[in-house]
């Protein structure tokens, strides 16, 4: 019996050491031989004591494993994406960084009167680096390299969007004026914009804010003068630009877009103005229209309306710009101008619009992906005045049309005929320069 006893306890006691069996049924047995007298109290006592250990030590073996198996099935804390461009972002969107750019080759040839030299440039050489931080601040800071020292930057600004649909932005930045202006480079229609871009407000140092909604968009902002602006004993010059736009239907293939942009500035210490235009080409450099410096001026103000549509794969915008020039001696003055077109993808896509503006197309089947990429064909007619009272800037009309190809949503090319119907006034009255243009452009 005691040789019974001896065995079965020594096979209790390896049993309670193996993880596998250590458990409520090895509670169990003992339990029922304590109850029987085959175990005494003492012995019940030791083999609960080494199986309790037992449980314990196998539970944290077991928590052991399950972390480092946590750990190495759990996803980095940084995410990468290549998509176009280098976007890095946290897991839990706290920070984001984007790395982007645009390089635009461009080739041009001239006919008519004045001659203008053929040639090439390399039109935009742009990077960007933009981002978030703790969730709701935004900076970018973008560079053209085809300028030089601070004329190269472009955007440079902090933003802060914690309030829903509302966007504070301080820095160097596009004034809220015209569509075509608002609109990258990299998403118009057409090579150069229109004539009336002699009126584009462009970028100075301010602070805006942005309300923007599916159907409608507010911007409204107060600017002081350019990066590029030289410092001296006279004031500089300052701004306000507000814009609003309207767009009653916007869903994927279908937008109707209605906006009215309204900017001031005045002059300071420089106390001049000057409006000037290239014939919607840039490589002559050649300023076909052109007032000259205006003296005397004490402030200027524009005002911009603008309609658009998207059906399908048709679009069409129209804007009108007019500038009024208040001179302290002489009489004030009024230019104008205005463009109309229209755009057709021949392979179905639609013209991508959000938040008051346009931007990039993506084809239905890219090059190198069993597809030809997106082709349009467009065609625009624009004109400018420069012309009033002693003032003989010239005016002048001009009929583009265009062939964009967009073998993926990075690459796009792009060819021009530029046909300036008539001058008249300035110093090129009479001319009827045209011109072909070519465009390759890599945007990321």
């Amino acid at each position: 019996m005691r040789l019974k006893t001896t065995m079965l306890l020594a096979g209790l006691t390896m049993a309670t050491a193996m993880p596998a069996y250590a458990g409520s049924e090895i509670k169990t047995l003992i339990d029922m031989l304590h109850a029987n007298g085959t175990v005494s109290d003492a012995q019940y006592q030791r083999l609960m004591a080494e199986l309790n250990q037992n449980q314990q030590q196998a539970a944290e073996e077991k928590a052991v494993v399950e972390k480092k198996l946590a750990e190495a099935v759990k996803p980095p804390e940084v995410s990468v994406s290549t998509n176009g461009g280098l976007k890095v972002k946290t897991r839990d969107g706290k920070f984001e960084t984007r790395l982007g750019g645009r390089v635009q080759a461009d080739a041009a040839a001239y006919g008519g009167d004045p001659e203008m030299g053929d040639g090439t440039e390399i039109r935009r050489a742009r990077l960007y680096l933009q981002g978030r931080m703790y969730y709701d601040w935004g900076y970018k800071l973008q560079y053209d390299f085809v300028d030089d020292g601070a004329s190269g930057i472009k955007d440079a600004y902090l933003s802060y969007n914690g309030f829903d649909n509302l966007e504070i932005k301080a820095g160097n930045f596009k004034d809220p004026f015209s569509l075509q202006e608002q609109t990258s480079s990299k998403f118009v229609t057409f090579t150069e914009r229109a004539l009336p871009s002699a009126f584009a407000a462009g970028r100075h140092i301010g602070v805006m804010a942005t309300a923007q909604h599916q159907h409608w968009t507010l911007a409204g902002g107060l600017f002081g003068d350019t990066v590029s602006s030289e410092g001296g004993a006279d004031d500089e010059g300052w701004g306000a630009g507000s814009r609003v736009t309207w767009a009653p239907i916007n869903n994927k293939t279908a937008v109707v877009h209605l906006g009215l942009g309204l900017n001031y500035r005045e002059t300071g210490g420089i106390d001049s103005a000057r409006f000037r235009q290239q014939p919607e080409t840039h490589i002559a450099g050649i300023n076909i229209l052109d007032t000259g410096t205006i003296a005397t001026v004490n402030d200027f103000f524009k005002t911009g309306a603008e309609i658009a549509t998207v059906q399908g794969p048709f679009s069409a915008q129209a804007e009108y710009i007019t500038t009024s020039v208040k001179r302290d001696s002489g009489s004030d003055l009024d230019f104008d101008g205005w463009y109309a077109q229209a755009g057709y993808f021949l392979t179905g896509e639609s013209r991508n619009y959000k938040n008051g503006k346009f931007g990039g197309i993506t084809p239905k089947a890219n090059v190198g992906e069993g597809g030809i990429g997106a082709w349009e064909l467009a065609l625009r007619y624009s004109t400018v005045d420069l012309n009033d009272a002693d003032i003989d800037g010239g005016e002048a009309d001009s009929m583009t049309l265009g062939l964009n190809w967009y073998p993926t949503p990075t690459l796009r090319f792009t060819a021009n005929y530029v046909d300036l119907l008539d001058v008249d006034g300035g110093a090129y009255d009479g001319e009827e320069p045209s011109v072909f243009q070519l465009r390759s452009q890599w945007a990321f």
